[in-house]
């Protein structure tokens, strides 16, 4: 690794750690800026630079750091009715960085890269959810997904036009 790629890790490590740290109480699942950070790192970074930023980042919240929401952090939270949120960034990260591998860097590429990656987390999420509370899939989709479609929607116009702004100033590979 030079020294380039850990900054550049480190970075998006440090922009996740403080998004994290950026909600709005819901009951249930909090509304956080954590997967906008997911979404701009899983766009700009490789997939492997991705996964290893989200991977370290929910390392070091198990081990205790409070740097999940809300400053929690432990083991317990995975095994709450909010881990598969967090292990879901996971599936974030690998489809939308794997996805913008493949094609040109573009606004639709980045668009569509995203919606895919963030719904299939909030999916995740929803499910995880879903085993947690103990809802059918109808409530905990009304209770873990619809509420963030909206919110969701915008954090992927922020991560398409932060992107596309680095990308025109600084190469980031």
């Amino acid at each position: 690794m030079n020294t380039k790629r850990i900054t550049r890790g480190a970075v998006m490590l440090a922009l996740l750690i403080i998004c994290s740290q950026l909600s709005i109480p819901l009951p249930g699942v909090p509304l956080t800026l954590q997967t906008f950070a997911v979404g701009l790192i899983a766009t700009l970074l490789p997939v492997t630079d991705t996964l290893l930023v989200i991977i370290s980042y929910l390392i070091l919240g198990i081990i205790g750091l409070p740097i999940f929401a809300n400053y929690t952090g432990g083991i317990g939270i995975i095994y709450s009715a909010v881990g598969g949120y967090l292990l879901g960034f996971i599936a974030y990260g690998l489809l939308t960085s794997g996805m913008l591998s493949y094609c040109q860097f573009s606004r639709l590429n980045v668009i569509i890269a995203n919606l895919i990656g963030a719904a299939v987390q909030l999916l995740l999420g929803t499910l995880w959810l879903m085993y947690f509370n103990h809802l059918g899939f109808g409530p905990a989709l009304l209770a873990g997904f619809v509420p963030f479609i909206i919110p969701g929607l915008i954090k992927i116009y922020l991560v398409m036009t932060i992107a596309q702004r680095l990308e025109a100033v600084v190469s980031l590979n």
